[in-house]
């Protein structure tokens, strides 16, 4: 991955290519910019850190990338479920899973099914007068 390093203030003006493990630009020797540390980083939802290492990986690995530390158990919503084949993060309404159509594993979401909410059948109509 390259970064463009411009500097724009009255000592500097260079517009050289440099890669962005560089801290200085190759050609001016000016200082890079600013380099963020890993606790100003804004986690997304899903994403983890580490319990080995604490390095923040992304919610799409399963293990970590600085060690061989796997992803701890998520903290599922009440009815979310994780699809056993690709490791998607499903909302209980889905009775497949979103990512690779693998159905829900039996118990999943169970506990809260009564609490979901289902269209009512054409037979579950009342037929009475009006």
């Amino acid at each position: 991955m390259f970064l463009m390093l411009s500097f724009m203030n009255d000592a500097y003006r260079c517009n050289f290519m440099n890669f962005s493990r560089n801290i200085r630009c190759l050609k001016c020797k000016a200082d890079g910019p600013e380099r963020i540390h890993e606790n100003e980083v804004e986690m997304k939802k899903g994403d983890w850190n580490c319990p080995q290492c604490g390095f923040m990986n992304f919610a799409s690995n399963k293990k970590c990338l600085r060690c061989p530390g796997s992803r701890p158990k998520r903290q599922l919503n009440p009815g979310e479920w994780e699809c056993p084949s690709c490791d998607f993060l499903n909302y209980r309404r889905n009775r497949a899973c979103l990512k690779c159509s693998c159905e829900r594993p039996k118990g999943a979401a169970t506990e809260y099914e009564e609490e979901t909410w289902h269209r009512p059948r054409s037979s579950d109509t009342y037929k009475g007068r009006y």
